[in-house]
């Protein structure tokens, strides 16, 4: 039986580095230090997001649905998993200035309520 590799140390939530690798075929065993990815770094929330962000080919509306979440929550997972993966928070900064403003033209184009405003904002 097979499990996914554990993200962080049981007793101290250290990362974990692997030190072995074994054919499924023919029993050989690699032992030494190996790197893993960012990705494979992720925790299991987070890579089951990326499973649906790529699945949905990063249609935020087919997240939402998939999700069953709103919005500004997708957003807002989308964004802590860029920060996981090292990005720069720039680009992050920037992507909740314009979520900010999209928000407000609602507002003031009458489309939502401010009550729907205030917890939009509230959730970036």
């Amino acid at each position: 039986m097979s499990y996914p590799i554990p993200d962080q140390c049981p007793s101290c939530e250290a990362k974990l580095s692997v030190r072995e690798l074994k054919c499924q075929s023919c029993q050989t065993r690699i032992i030494g230090d190996f790197y893993l990815d960012e990705i494979f770094q992720l925790n299991y929330e987070q890579q089951q997001f990326l499973k649906i962000f790529i699945k949905t080919r990063g249609n935020i509306k087919s997240m939402e649905k998939e999700l069953e979440m709103s919005y500004p929550t997708v957003r807002n997972k989308l964004n802590e998993l860029i920060k996981s993966l090292g990005y720069e928070d720039e680009l992050l900064e920037e992507d909740q200035e314009e979520k900010r403003k999209e928000i407000l033209d609602m507002l003031e184009a009458g489309e939502i309520e401010a009550a729907e405003a205030a917890q939009k904002l509230k959730e970036l």
